[in-house]
C-alpha cells in the first residue's frame, strides 16, 4: 500500500499537481479517509487506495463525502482489486455513488489524456457512446439501422437506443459496432476527475453514533451553543479531526475551519500542528486547535499561523459572530 500511495504522488507530481502526504507526519498505517491531497489549477483531489472496493467501511465512506463537501474537493479513489478479481484497466467501477479506477487507468488519464470508456458492471461492463457520432457516421457509411442491427445481433429498436443515448452496449457489443463503423471516436470517454457525485448539501450522522471521548463531546457541545456546527470525523484524520462550519449562507465564506484536538490533559502535538500548518498553507484554508485548558502553550508554539483556543475561550463566546472575532484576532496576534 505504501508503495502503491508513493507511486500515485510521483505520478501526480509528473502531471504538475502539488501534493500533500500524512506519511510525513505520522508513523501509523494510515486508516483515515484520504491518503494524500492533491491539487491543480485551483481543483483539489482527495485521493485514498483500497485494497478491495467491495469491502468499504461506510464511516469511511461517509467521510470521503463530507470532505469533499466541506473541502470543495473530488474524490480520486484507487482500487486494486473487487471480491473477483483485479481491476481492470480503462474501466470505472462504482460503488457507493462513486468512481474507483486503477493506478494503470490513472497513469493514462494524467500523463496521456486517455480516460476510460467502460462502465464495469457484473456481467459484464457497458460502453459510453456518442450516439451523434455513431449515427452519423453509420449514414455516411449508407448503413441503415435494420443492416446495422442485423449485424450486431440486435433489434433496429436497440440501435435506434444507442444512438438516442437511452440505451448503452456491452463490450462485446461495442467491439462489434467499432469493427463495423471503424472509428474509435464514437466511445464517449468518462473523466473521474469530473465525475457527477451527488453529495447531501451538508455533512450529517448521529451524535450517538459518534464515540466522542469526553473532552471531545464536550467541545461538540460548546460548539453547537455558539451557533454553529461540527462535522467529526471518526477515523480522525491528521491533521484534524473536526470540521466546522455554519448554517447562515451569508457567512459560508467564512469556512469551513479544519481543526485539531489535544486532550485536556495531554501535551501539545508537535506533528500534528505542523501538519495542519502545511495543509493550510496548501489548501489555502483556514484552521484553528482547540486544546485543554491546562496545555502550556509556548512562544514558539503561539507563533504558528494556526490559532490556537483554550476550550475555556470557548466556553465564553455567546454567537457565531464573537467565534468569528476570536479566531480573527487570534490570526491577527501572529
Amino acid at each position: 500500500m505504501e508503495s502503491m500511495i508513493q507511486n500515485i504522488c510521483i505520478l501526480l507530481k509528473k502531471a504538475n499537481f502539488e501534493t500533500f502526504v500524512l506519511d510525513q507526519f505520522s508513523s501509523k498505517k494510515n486508516k483515515f479517509c484520504f491518503d494524500l491531497l492533491a491539487k491543480k489549477n485551483n481543483t483539489i483531489f482527495s485521493v485514498k487506495v483500497f485494497p478491495n472496493i467491495d469491502n468499504l467501511n461506510p464511516d469511511l465512506v461517509n467521510d470521503i463525502k463530507s470532505l469533499s463537501i466541506l473541502l470543495k474537493s473530488r474524490p480520486l479513489l484507487i482500487g486494486i482489486k473487487n471480491r473477483y478479481q483485479k481491476l481492470e484497466d480503462n474501466a470505472i467501477y462504482i460503488r457507493e455513488d462513486l468512481p474507483f479506477i486503477s493506478i494503470k487507468t490513472l497513469e493514462k488519464m494524467i500523463l496521456k489524456n486517455e480516460y476510460p470508456y467502460v462502465l464495469a458492471r457484473r456481467g459484464g461492463g457497458i460502453i459510453f457512446l456518442d450516439g451523434d457520432l455513431m449515427k452519423s457516421i453509420r449514414e455516411e457509411n449508407q448503413i441503415s439501422r435494420k443492416e446495422l442491427s442485423e449485424k450486431l445481433g440486435v433489434t433496429k429498436r436497440t440501435v435506434s437506443a444507442y444512438e438516442n443515448d437511452t440505451m448503452r452496449p456491452s463490450e462485446n457489443v461495442a467491439e462489434k459496432i467499432l469493427e463495423i463503423l471503424k472509428n474509435s471516436n464514437i466511445f464517449r470517454k468518462m473523466n473521474p476527475f469530473d465525475w457527477g457525485i451527488k453529495f447531501s448539501e451538508e455533512p450529517s450522522y448521529s451524535f450517538e453514533d459518534l464515540d466522542l471521548s469526553s473532552f471531545e463531546s464536550h467541545i461538540y457541545e460548546v460548539i453547537e451553543d455558539i451557533g454553529i456546527s461540527s462535522y467529526w470525523y471518526k477515523k480522525g484524520p491528521i491533521p484534524f479531526k473536526l470540521s466546522i462550519y455554519s448554517q447562515s449562507k451569508k457567512k459560508a465564506n467564512f469556512y469551513p475551519i479544519f481543526s485539531g484536538i489535544s486532550e485536556e490533559q495531554g501535551k501539545m502535538p508537535a506533528k500534528n500542528l505542523k501538519c495542519l500548518k502545511s495543509f493550510t498553507r496548501l489548501f489555502d484554508k483556514k484552521a484553528l486547535f482547540i486544546v485543554g485548558n491546562n496545555i502550556k502553550i509556548s512562544e514558539s508554539i503561539k507563533k504558528n499561523i494556526v490559532p490556537i483556543v483554550k476550550i475555556k475561550d470557548l466556553e465564553r463566546l455567546d454567537d457565531e459572530e464573537e467565534f468569528i472575532d476570536l479566531i480573527s484576532s487570534n490570526k491577527k496576534k501572529e
